[in-house]
């Protein structure tokens, strides 16, 4: 298991999604982890703008990140 996963989960990606998390370093961190690790990258394929939105998000911009990160998904080599 890579360091990346062993600190980052799934609720991390929804935190991303969700525009949630603390700082640039983390956002990187959990694009990296998307693109190197077939477990995350799964889960981000999976995940729809209904299952990240929450009342304080606009969903136009829980949508925007949710594309972005399955974007690096489909664009790195994990999947195939």
């Amino acid at each position: 298991m890579s360091l990346v996963l062993a600190i980052y989960g799934k609720d991390h990606i929804l935190g991303y999604v969700r525009g949630t998390l603390e700082d640039d370093e983390e956002k990187q961190d959990i694009e990296s982890l998307v693109e190197s690790d077939p477990r995350a990258a799964r889960i981000v394929k999976k995940l729809e703008v209904t299952d990240c939105g929450d009342q304080w998000t606009s969903e136009d911009n829980v949508r925007r990140r949710l594309k972005r990160l399955q974007r690096i998904a489909d664009n790195s080599d994990v999947l195939n």
